[in-house]
């Protein structure tokens, strides 16, 4: 499949490579609003700092439309109500594809840093990394960073997307889980089209439904004849689809360290109530 498509030849960049060729070379703004925004993150060693890796980390995983954002509003609840502890005080990947992704793989081209609006465009580059730098993606990024909080309560963010990175995640960093959050294609789409996002911008252009499954692309015609679904919604999700296919890893949930759950009918709450029962796995 498109997002399984690593070259063999590839020789992964690592945190030293990193550290000696790139981190010289990001501006220095960038280093700025990463530590400004967290203070408990650092791209390079320091005292009292150690690897994000050897700290337990829960990714909640949702691609675009899936309702992450409401489910992890909801965690937060729970955590004010003091019926979950965690913290939250590492990168989401909108934030790493900013100060680390999208500059590295600018500086590896020979291009200026700068920064890059729209989905597609953000796609290509995190495509590029994952191709050209490192197999394991912005999950692989996420080793190259330093974590100087409480490591005693688990961490939770919403960095990691697709099989390739969850898969690498569970085979590389032993102390992290993968929750999995998931919604059929064809409501994503009417999900998607329902946003005002300003960050889903995608260029013009004829509408393509053939990344659909062949038994969802007559019914997603139908929808987008009736204006249920907008073409903005069809070229969001197709580009994200190259990265990461539509779906999930492992919906059997026979994965250790992974939960998988199809939240299409589970209301905010419950979703949010079976991550927490998987967040307090990791401190009992």
């Amino acid at each position: 499949m498109i997002f399984d498509a690593v070259s063999a030849t590839l020789a992964p960049m690592t945190n030293i490579h990193f550290l000696n060729d790139i981190f010289p070379r990001l501006p220095s703004d960038l280093i700025a609003q990463m530590q400004a925004r967290y203070p408990n993150i650092r791209l390079q060693p320091e005292a009292d700092f150690v690897p994000l890796t050897e700290c337990p980390v829960c990714m909640i995983v949702g691609l675009t439309g899936t309702g992450k954002s409401t489910t992890l509003a909801k965690l937060k609840d729970m955590r004010q109500a003091g019926e979950l502890t965690y913290a939250d005080d590492i990168p989401v990947r909108r934030e790493l594809a900013d100060w680390v992704v999208i500059p590295t793989t600018q500086i590896i081209s020979g291009q200026a840093v700068s920064p890059v609006k729209g989905r597609e465009l953000r796609f290509a580059a995190t495509r590029k990394f994952t191709r050209e730098l490192d197999p394991g993606g912005v999950a692989a990024v996420f080793s190259w960073l330093y974590y100087g909080g409480d490591t005693s309560i688990p961490l939770v963010s919403e960095g990691v997307r697709g099989p390739v990175e969850i898969r690498y995640v569970l085979e590389h960093f032993p102390k992290w889980r993968v929750f999995e959050l998931w919604v059929p294609p064809l409501v994503r789409l009417q999900r998607l089209s329902g946003r005002s996002d300003a960050f889903d911008q995608v260029a013009k252009g004829n509408v393509d439904l053939t990344f659909l499954p062949l038994e969802d692309q007559a019914e997603a015609q139908s929808l987008l004849a009736q204006g249920l679904i907008l073409p903005q919604a069809v070229r969001t999700m197709a580009a994200e689809v190259q990265n990461y296919g539509y779906q999930p890893y492992d919906a059997e949930n026979h994965t250790e360290r992974y939960r998988y759950l199809n939240i299409e009918q589970t209301p905010p709450e419950q979703s949010a109530a079976e991550i927490s029962r998987f967040i307090r796995e990791m401190s009992a």
